[in-house]
């Protein structure tokens, strides 16, 4: 029976996946899944790390399965078998995930990835850009519409977002931009860190406690693996300085990984991602827009497009100063986006000259690759 003392607890370890393991053969074992690598797996028990490999069916699943859901990412909990001491254990069985988080490729006609598994909290980290920084750069690199999208895949994936500010060393105005940002995104905590000062995690830790599992996503360059030294107190990943000129990232994550604090923190870094399509939700599922939502339902007509239709509350919304209207054409983009992926899984293929041109400004607000700065 699952005892919290367990060692299994110190990596995530519940009754969720108690409850799974019982309906197993009894020769398998739970570990977590730390760390990966192409066609091998880092597998934790809570008291031993092995490099685990996967199962022969996992690699030839039934007809239809989504290779996102039979081939393990970092954060899930896995069945393995030891067969001896020198073979690898093997990856028999992937357990049902609490949470995740996907995204999806046109490019790759509309294949799902998992990014991280069975999270309690994902953080989106932005940064802010240097004082002397071209203004595009200081845009791209706190970009609002980016993170929305990474806000409606957390929510539909089941896992708390947050969204970390980092670098506020570098702004003199730091709650100015904070409090417009937070007025934007509603409920979701905005939390401004700064990796340098000793004391500069203090406002993060008031939302993460022992035992949760904490994901970190966003563009390279913003600080991601720094966070994580920090919360760890040691250089676990390696990190480089972002060019002044561009506030561009230089690459050094190149994998996702778990890593566990002394405090009981379960962390996981993840590359860079350049683009981020979001996977398997639709219209119904951007809660990150709840301003939206409420102004909607006093539109006069009920399948209202928030274009120009006569009634809509939303449009009147931004005239009177009451809603941003980049934060309504970033909700418009993105319900195009999920409708275009719900009408069809199949991804027309990609057509050179003036027709792959005018795709190409046609879907001009997707993400259509898998794009990890690595």
């Amino acid at each position: 029976m699952f005892r919290v003392s367990d060692p299994l607890s110190r990596v995530g370890y519940s009754a969720f996946f108690e409850e799974q393991m019982a309906t197993l053969p009894p020769d398998l074992q739970p570990a977590r899944v730390i760390g990966q690598h192409r066609r091998e797996w880092d597998v934790s028990t809570g008291e031993h790390t092995e490099r685990a490999v996967l199962a022969g069916r996992g690699w030839n699943p039934e007809k239809g399965a989504d290779a996102a859901d039979t081939q393990p990412t970092v954060g899930d909990w896995v069945a393995i078998r030891k067969t001896n001491d020198t073979s690898p254990p093997v990856i028999e069985a992937i357990l049902t995930r609490r949470t995740e988080l996907t995204r999806t490729s046109a490019a790759k006609r509309g294949a799902r990835q998992t990014l991280v598994a069975n999270i309690d909290h994902v953080a989106v980290v932005a940064a802010f850009a240097h004082q002397d920084a071209h203004d595009a750069v200081a845009k791209r690199s706190l970009h609002p519409r980016r993170i929305e999208r990474y806000l409606t895949a957390i929510r539909k994936g089941g896992a708390a977002p947050l969204v970390v500010l980092n670098k506020s060393d570098l702004k003199n105005d730091v709650e100015k931009d904070v409090s417009r940002l937070q007025k934007r995104l509603k409920k979701c905590p905005v939390i401004p860190v700064n990796c340098t000062h000793k004391n500069g995690l203090l406002a993060l830790m008031e939302h993460i406690h022992p035992g949760e599992t904490i994901g970190f996503v966003g563009l390279s360059g913003v600080g991601k693996s720094s966070i994580v030294n920090r919360l760890l107190g040691r250089e676990a990943q390696k990190i480089g300085a972002e060019r002044h000129g561009d506030s561009r990232g230089r690459h050094t994550t190149t994998h996702r990984e778990l890593f566990m604090t002394e405090g009981g923190l379960l962390l996981i870094d993840t590359p860079g991602m350049r683009e981020f399509a979001i996977a398997g939700a639709t219209e119904a599922d951007l809660a990150a827009f709840t301003d939206i939502a409420e102004f909607s339902a006093q539109c006069q007509f009920r399948d209202c497009s928030h274009r120009e239709e006569p009634g809509c509350r939303v449009v009147r919304a931004v005239t009177q100063g009451e809603l941003e209207l980049d934060r309504l054409e970033s909700f418009l983009a993105l319900a195009l986006e999920l409708n275009e992926a719900a009408r069809t899984t199949k991804v027309e293929p990609r057509r050179k000259g003036n027709s792959a041109k005018k795709t190409f400004q046609e879907s001009r607000h997707r993400a259509t690759e898998w794009r990890d700065e690595e």
